[in-house]
C-alpha cells in the first residue's frame, strides 16, 4: 500500500469513529512521535567493533554452532579461573 493510499484510508475511516476511538487513534499517533526507547549512544570503540563484525560477516568469517559453543565455554572457563 502506498503512503497516499494509507492516508486516504485513515482519513476515510476517521469520519466513522466515535469520540473515544478518535482519542485512542490520537494517542497512538502521538506515541509514534516519541521513541519508546532511549537512543543508543555508542563509543568509538563500540562502533568500530560493530563495523569489524559486519566486515567479518560479509567476508564469511563466522563461527558455526560448534565453534561458538567452544568459544563461549572457553570464555566462561577463563572468567572462572580468574575468580579463583
Amino acid at each position: 500500500m502506498s503512503r497516499l493510499k494509507a492516508i486516504e484510508l485513515i482519513t476515510a475511516k476517521l469520519n466513522t469513529l466515535d469520540d473515544e476511538d478518535i482519542l485512542a487513534v490520537a494517542d497512538i499517533v502521538q506515541d509514534m512521535e516519541t521513541p519508546a526507547t532511549a537512543p543508543l549512544i555508542l563509543t568509538g570503540e563500540e562502533r568500530a567493533a560493530i563495523d569489524r563484525s559486519k566486515e567479518d560477516f560479509n567476508k564469511g568469517r563466522t563461527l558455526d554452532g560448534d565453534q561458538y559453543r567452544v568459544e563461549v565455554a572457553a570464555f566462561w572457563a577463563g572468567l572462572k579461573s580468574k575468580q579463583g
